[in-house]
């Protein structure tokens, strides 16, 4: 038997190296796609796929996932998707044409689908709400600045050597592997009491995914076509998927209003105390922002600076640290600073780094301008703790994978919308500034970095937008990470079940209910006292 200490480290360690395993795909793939696509014979108007695919499935798919893991167990689903993001990833090693590259790639995108939200839910419903689940939280956030600037740094050496492009994927394998064993005997089994047992929503769910795929396909293709949105099938695409978006939250409606089973539930947005509008709202633009930014700025340094692939993953070895520090001081702020005031401090620091993109001298030295915008933007991450926290414990116990699905929709469409805004923004701004400068090429720095320019502002105007959502909607938001009497998902949750079944003394006793339960029952409150509580609670609501 391993202590309880150790066991939680396992288990935090294990689900944190989940986000590392999706953003170091992104950031590798980022890296070596010139190599790969130069290998694979791609033309230079394919070289987008590969990581669109990717984020086509894996956006698509969050909802649905997280539903599953709800219901079959977030351990068997994390499983499922760890082994079957290895096996793909083995498969993309040995691609030899530029579809069996593309295809493989989506693949892994559905691995990644599933291991998220479960990844959420076991954190989520493990760990009481304290210390303890704030670290676990601020860990798994900082697992996003590791993967990507480790993927950048690793696909940058490897696609100049001799090991090539393929070693990546090796490593994603191995990877992905590791994460089966460690998951099979450190996490915890699953609590079957706690599981959603409504059944799946089958309609809701294709419409979701088909909707939420044409939306994500439809972005892509209007960054790749020659005539973006002008392109006919582009638009055409975009209202066939909002029409299936707005069925689906129609039927999420009507299946909701009769007592059955739903994918997503409407009722979240009216929770009271649960801010779910704003959070989701401030996600959704502030991801806009910093993960665009994220991706001009590797630009910059190679198409602006001429810089290779491995220098330019150097030059982002900053943004990495600095997303690590902010992670663990954030664990620590969490439980003393109340949420608001974190979500703005990390929209603020942001803010100042997309401005600082915006006017950014050229000519200058990497740590005049270029160092402060690697350093201020992963401040974001604080707002990526607070706002998860926030939206898994506004849900029940049995829908801990679907809170944290829909979070993970928030980030991905957030940044899926606001490359295609944004890119398309810079690209009509570089065209009028060479129509203007004729004697320029299209391609001369000068022409990118007017588009690049825009595309700064942009970004800096999404985060004004969030941080004005922070300020107004998240006023009364406390301390996320404090240690509470009981967490607001476990009384949900009980509210609900009391509803359905009321629960009997003894069950409420049980050695189950209490290793169930989100507080500690050392507190030595009189049975008298948590009852009247409980009742008080259900009248409450």
């Amino acid at each position: 038997m391993i202590s309880a200490k150790y066991q939680d480290a396992c288990i935090t360690a294990t689900v944190c190296c989940v986000t590392v395993l999706s953003i170091f795909l992104t950031g590798a793939t980022n890296v070596a796609i010139t190599t790969i696509g130069r290998d694979l014979n791609f033309t230079q108007e394919d070289l987008q796929w590969p990581l669109n695919v990717y984020s086509l499935s894996y956006g698509c798919l969050l909802l649905l996932c997280g539903r599953l893991a709800d219901i079959i167990g977030s351990k068997r689903i994390f499983l499922i998707g760890s082994a079957w993001f290895s096996v793909w990833s083995i498969a993309a090693s040995f691609s030899r044409t530029p579809a069996e590259f593309i295809v493989f790639l989506g693949m892994q995108g559905i691995g990644s689908a599933a291991n998220t939200p479960a990844g959420i839910s076991i954190i989520s419903s493990h760990f009481p709400a304290g210390k303890k689940k704030n670290t676990a939280f601020a860990v798994l956030g900082a697992g996003q600045p590791i993967g990507y600037i480790v993927g950048m740094i690793l696909g940058g050496i490897l696609s100049q050597s001799s090991a090539s492009w393929r070693t990546i994927f090796w490593l994603q394998a191995g990877l992905g592997a590791i994460l089966c064993v460690l998951g099979w005997v450190f996490l915890p089994e699953d609590d079957m009491s706690r599981r959603y047992n409504m059944g799946l929503d089958w309609v809701g769910a294709v419409l979701s995914t088909a909707g939420l795929g044409l939306l994500v396909c439809d972005l892509a293709e209007s960054t790749a076509t020659p005539k973006g949105w002008a392109t006919p099938f582009v638009p055409s695409l975009l209202g066939t998927a909002i029409i299936l978006i707005v069925s689906f939250v129609l039927w999420e409606l009507r299946r909701e209003a009769r007592g059955e089973s739903v994918l997503l539930p409407m009722s979240m947005w009216t929770q009271p105390g649960a801010k779910m509008g704003p959070v989701i709202l401030l996600v959704f633009f502030g991801w806009w922002g910093f993960n665009t930014l994220g991706y001009f700025a590797p630009l910059f340094f190679q198409e602006v600076q001429s810089l290779s692939p491995l220098q330019t993953a150097v030059r982002l070895v900053p943004m990495g640290i600095s997303g690590l520090l902010t992670n663990i001081a954030t664990g620590y702020l969490i439980g003393a600073v109340p949420g608001q005031i974190l979500v703005v401090i990390g929209l603020l620091a942001a803010m100042a780094s997309c401005i600082i993109f915006a006017l950014i001298k050229v000519t200058a030295t990497y740590w005049a301008m270029a160092f402060l915008v690697m350093i201020l933007l992963p401040i974001l991450d604080i707002a990526y703790t607070v706002a998860n926290m926030q939206v898994c414990s506004s849900f029940p116990a049995h829908s801990q994978a679907l809170a944290g699905s829909i979070f993970s929709v928030a980030t991905r469409l957030g940044t899926s919308i606001g490359l295609a805004v944004t890119s398309t923004i810079a690209n009509t701004v570089s065209t009028k500034f060479n129509h203007k400068h004729p004697e320029l090429d299209a391609e001369d720095p000068a022409v990118l970095m007017a588009g690049f320019r825009a595309a700064g502002w942009t970004c800096c105007g999404t985060i004004v937008l969030a941080l004005v959502i922070a300020v107004v909607g998240m006023r009364g938001v406390g301390l996320v990470g404090q240690q509470l009497p009981a967490e607001r998902a476990e009384k949900a949750d009980d509210i609900e079940m009391a509803a359905r079944t009321p629960a009997s003394a003894a069950d409420a006793a049980s050695p189950e209910s209490e290793r169930a339960s989100v507080v500690t029952l050392a507190d030595e409150q009189e049975p008298a006292d948590k009852s009247a509580k409980a009742d008080a609670a259900a009248v409450a609501v």
